[in-house]
């Protein structure tokens, strides 16, 4: 779709930001590279000090947002339309690119193991290895992969494809959204915007390549069940080139012919292996878990969003659930420019029903399965989860689990390979894409420069495996410079309601949901002709 797009329309690029971005991440993975133990040290010591310090203002943040989000969606805004013209993509394709950009192939990994976690040391003062922490492990997943960190992405993109759709923001640009938000007060771009766009680069590089990093043991361990082979860094660096050449490629063709194609295929294709390990696996064992789990979320719901643990301080809100909330800011101006992107011709309902609930249930439903066939296996003895999760080797805890089922230690894995692929391939196209977004003043992005960050993303995570650092730093680090989106997001839902307030009251809102009424009218009436 976008290289069909005439090339007067192609806006010009912010060389500068581009630089100044690109030097001080290199700057800092050759510092990490020097003196990795002085640099994950003082970045993992700060990050701790900042969650366990803003923690409270984090769970705060994210309620209010959560309901912020149920408003816009549900409210009196919710009926209007982004843009003058119908959805350019199937809700199922629609749903597909949203929900593979934001999980990625941590997913995959945590859809076996995270419950573990939750069962050894659980949340709102329950006992270790209960009964009752086994239990509600599942709900808090289901909790901390849904609707409240979701809600984040929907306020976000709503405030950008509102600002770019209805107000005619030339640029997909975080800053020229705030800027146009402040009116006549910011002409061009201020020192603030430059930052705002500095922290949404180093951001999308930092979380993005970790997570690209972060794919490659989950691989490797695929590749050692099928072939036998050891995760040698040729092997590592060939993983990664595999994956790059894929996400560069649906780049290229564009979001139409790339990034939903893979997309729905590897949706597909995950629902078929989850159907699979549903009807194979212990199918009552799982459906029951999900249900019960998906009960304990709803009635805990406000407690694990605002639970601080102030009594025995046991730290599992700052490891856990203000954890999420942090990383979920990191990811938050990528997912908010892509939904944007994508959202084009949806009313401000669909756009919250399909960021909150329908990424969630996608979501619930990889976990659920995944995390009830994991529970299973550890109570019949059939797979030690708890102890290889314990021993620091989650990731085989995975396909360990996977050799309980027919096929699982032949067939199952090339799944999972294929399914790492197309999760990361997804998550990774739309970094570009936000990426080349956010240094275009207007306009359409050059495809050179989306091919550009698309090798970056690569170059980061090869840099950290040939060098022998660990992702720790530069996650941690990206997390920390994303923080000031809290303050961000916090003016542009200010900022999005002063628009839909005086919006409202001129009459566009009026005139837009008459206009669709009216289309509407007409479609099913040429239907009913047919």
């Amino acid at each position: 779709m976008e290289n069909n797009l005439n090339k007067k329309d192609r806006g010009s690029i912010e060389t500068g930001l581009i630089i100044v971005s690109v030097l001080l991440l290199a700057a800092f993975i050759i510092f990490m590279v020097l003196n990795p133990v002085t640099t994950v040290n003082g970045i993992s010591g700060f990050f701790w000090k900042m969650i366990s310090v803003f923690g409270p203002i984090f769970e705060v943040f994210t309620f209010a947002t959560f309901i912020i989000a149920i408003y816009l969606g549900f409210g009196k805004y919710g009926k209007v339309r982004l843009g003058d013209c119908k959805p350019e993509y199937s809700t199922f394709s629609y749903i597909a690119m949203m929900l593979l950009a934001s999980l990625a192939s941590a997913a995959l990994y945590w859809s076996f193991t995270e419950w573990a976690y939750y069962y050894e040391a659980p949340g709102l003062g329950m006992e270790a290895h209960s009964t009752r922490a086994l239990e509600s492990a599942l709900g808090y997943q289901f909790f901390h992969w849904g609707m409240t960190n979701q809600a984040m992405y929907t306020v976000m993109g709503v405030a950008i494809a509102y600002g770019v759709y209805i107000k005619k923001v030339p640029s997909f640009q975080a800053s020229a959204v705030c800027s146009a938000m402040m009116g006549e007060k910011v002409k061009g771009k201020s020192a603030i915007g430059k930052v705002i766009d500095f922290c949404v680069i180093f951001g999308i590089l930092g979380g993005l390549g970790s997570s690209l990093g972060l794919a490659v043991p989950l691989a490797t361990g695929g590749i050692k069940q099928l072939t036998g082979a050891e995760a040698t860094p040729v092997i590592q660096i060939g993983v990664i080139v595999v994956i790059a050449l894929v996400y560069t490629f649906t780049s290229y063709l564009g979001t139409d012919k790339g990034m939903k194609v893979i997309s729905n295929g590897s949706a597909i294709l995950c629902f078929v292996f989850l159907l699979y390990v549903l009807f194979t696996g212990p199918t009552t064992f799982i459906l029951k878990n999900i249900i019960n789990s998906f009960g304990y979320m709803i009635q805990d719901l406000p407690r694990m969003s605002l639970f601080t643990d102030p009594v025995e301080n046991t730290g599992f809100p700052e490891n856990w659930t203000i954890y999420f909330q942090a990383f979920y800011l990191n990811y938050l101006a990528m997912m908010g420019i892509f939904i944007a992107k994508v959202s084009k011709g949806r009313t401000l309902r669909e756009v919250a029903i399909a960021t909150m609930f329908g990424i969630s249930a996608g979501g619930w439903f990889l976990f659920g399965v995944d995390g009830s066939f994991s529970i299973k296996t550890f109570l019949d003895g059939s797979a030690d989860v708890v102890g290889l999760v314990n021993s620091g080797i989650g990731d085989a805890a995975i396909y360990s689990i996977l050799e309980v089922l027919p096929l699982g230690a032949t067939f199952l894995p090339v799944i999972v390979l294929l399914l790492i692929v197309g999760f990361v391939g997804s998550s990774m196209d739309a970094a570009s894409l936000a990426l080349a977004e956010t240094v275009t003043k207007r306009g359409t992005p050059k495809m050179a420069l989306r091919l550009f960050w698309c090798i970056l993303l690569a170059v980061i995570p090869m840099s950290i495996i040939l060098s022998g650092s660990g992702f720790d730093a530069i996650k941690q680090l990206a997390v920390i410079i994303s923080v000031p989106f809290l303050i961000i997001v916090v003016g542009m839902e200010i900022g999005l309601f002063k628009w839909l307030r005086h919006d409202s009251r001129s009459g566009l809102h009026a005139r837009n949901i008459e206009l669709q009424e009216k289309e509407d009218k007409e479609e099913f009436e040429q239907k009913a002709r047919k």
